[in-house]
């Protein structure tokens, strides 16, 4: 590492451990980011985060939307590098694709990504759904129309795997991978450094020349987010990923712009990002048959009205973001048209409390707002808002784990969450409320409930014509925000800070870390 130019490695650091890089099992962002760099997987997607060919050349769809097949690009091989096993460099052939994805939906892996496939392909008796027909050509046969899973098959869980490598030791490639990604990994001391190296043998070229441009990525895991800041800010790391509380007003303006003094040291980028932050109300019968208050249509939006979103967005976020005043699907989605939500009016707060049975908070309960300590602020905003129409809550912190643990269990009153879309598709919104998704065994965890709705969520599902399923998106997140299951806080925005010798860095709706098309230049600091 010491003899490559500074000019050739990328150097980030990354608060979150990695447990495994075995996509079968990566769900966090950071696995994600490093397994990105890794892997490859049929299909990509674009600046629009639309599909497009990876591994795959091209494919065809059958009429009936259940039959896709698959051409393989010829010319691409793993980078194995392991010293235990004789293998040299090898082409990917269809056979590798159908054992990545039937893998997943094996039970015997148990992993967290087997719902990209396990309800939707073909069950038929004799009728193989991950079929290798020649060495470049694959088959994938569903159960039942789906066309978002173009874009699943772009997700970390449908990376293509060696199989001799897995099978030898599953535990131990999850530490030492094998993929036909732009980048290796060279070295791996847990918690506390990873080097990877690029691919001699990667596929993809730009203008004649190989990708990537860069010799090395350094990731760092540092867990302290404010000494990772300043050793940014001293240009160690090319570039940092959020900006904390702590900081947050130090280098941003009200309008999510950086402030004067720091214009000239590094380069700011805000996006949309493909998550919504919400308050979640639980609807279902309470243990020991406690009345359940928020079954009150009334009373849920008298806390909706009540809260003052641009606020939120103004102090919490520094003008990174959008005001939640429209439907669960973040606008960037709602292209055909925005759902009206709620806005900020406390005397139609007041007029929906009164029409609950609890005039100015009178004889309601008080409640119990649980959220965990980075969002404390934001739940002292709303607790705020609340107390302006006579309602009364507690705030409840807990870790994140514990606050999941509660939620899938119906175990929390109100909960803040936020929902990171896996791809870009009202449906992956809209199954947060699809009534065969109650949690713990599904994302329903408001366990919210109305056939109507499930009838247009099928629709945006399992439709194969476009129109009607973008209706059915209209309808289905009309149909939500008239119930108020949920409270829409905002429509999140990503920032990352660059240094300005860094070019092609840039970012898209669900965050992605992309770094074959890299490169950097001298830093003139130094």
């Amino acid at each position: 590492m010491d003899k490559v130019s500074d000019t050739l490695i990328f150097r980030y650091n990354e608060d979150q451990s990695i447990s495994s890089l075995d996509p079968a099992f990566i769900k966090s962002q950071a696995e994600i980011w490093i397994a990105a760099q890794i892997y490859n997987g049929l299909v990509d997607l674009d600046s629009a985060l639309k599909p497009i060919p990876m591994l795959a050349k091209s494919w065809e769809i059958s009429e009936n939307g259940l039959v896709y097949k698959f051409h393989l690009k010829k010319g691409v091989r793993f980078f194995i590098q392991n010293p235990e096993v004789n293998l040299q460099d090898r082409w990917v052939t269809a056979a590798d694709v159908a054992y990545s994805f039937g893998r997943l939906v094996d039970k015997a892996t148990a992993s967290p990504g087997a719902w990209v496939f396990s309800d939707k392909i073909s069950q038929k008796a004799g009728e193989k759904p991950f079929y290798a027909e020649d060495d470049s050509t694959f088959i994938l046969t569903m159960s039942k129309p789906f066309p978002a899973i173009l874009a699943l098959l772009a997700t970390s869980y449908c990376y293509i795997v060696p199989k001799e490598l897995v099978e030898k030791d599953p535990v131990a490639f999850g530490r030492n991978p094998s993929g036909t990604g732009p980048f290796f990994v060279k070295y791996w001391e847990e918690d506390v450094k990873m080097v990877l190296l690029k691919n001699p043998v990667y596929f993809e070229k730009e203008n004649g020349k190989q990708l990537p441009y860069l010799q090395a990525v350094n990731v760092d895991f540092i867990k302290n987010k404010q000494t990772a800041f300043m050793r940014f800010v001293a240009g160690e790391y090319d570039f940092f990923n959020g900006i904390e509380g702590s900081f947050k007003d130090e280098l941003l303006s009200p309008k999510a712009t950086l402030k004067p003094k720091y214009r000239n040291k590094f380069k700011l980028l805000v996006r949309p990002f493909l998550n919504t932050e919400y308050l979640g109300f639980y609807l279902d019968t309470l243990k020991k048959g406690k009345k359940n208050v928020l079954q009150n249509l009334h009373l849920r939006k008298a806390l909706s009205f009540s809260i003052n979103r641009e606020q939120i967005v103004k102090y919490f976020r520094n003008g990174a973001g959008e005001p939640g005043v429209f439907g669960f699907v973040p606008p960037i989605l709602q292209k055909d048209g925005k759902v009206p939500g709620y806005n900020f009016n406390i005397e139609k707060a007041k007029e929906e409390l009164k029409l609950a049975g609890f005039p100015g908070g009178k004889d309601c309960p008080v409640f119990n707002l649980t959220t965990t300590a980075d969002y404390l602020d934001l739940a002292v905003l709303i607790k705020k808002g609340w107390a302006n129409i006579g309602i009364t809550v507690n705030i409840d912190v807990q870790t994140g784990g514990m606050l999941r643990q509660m939620r899938n269990k119906g175990e929390l009153q109100i909960y803040r969450g936020s929902w990171i879309a896996d791809y870009a598709s009202a449906e992956n919104y809209m199954t947060c409320f699809y009534s065969k998704n109650f949690s713990p065994n599904g994302p329903n965890y408001t366990h919210y409930k109305n056939s109507s709705f499930d009838m247009q969520y099928e629709k945006i599902a399992f439709s194969t014509q476009l129109n009607e399923s973008q209706n059915a998106a209209l309808e289905a997140d009309s149909l939500l925000m008239s119930a108020a299951p949920i409270v829409v806080l905002y429509y999140d925005a990503s920032i990352r800070l660059i240094q300005n010798n860094v070019h092609r860095l840039s970012n898209d709706a669900i965050n992605r870390l992309l770094l074959k098309r890299v490169s950097k230049t001298a830093d003139k600091r130094k």
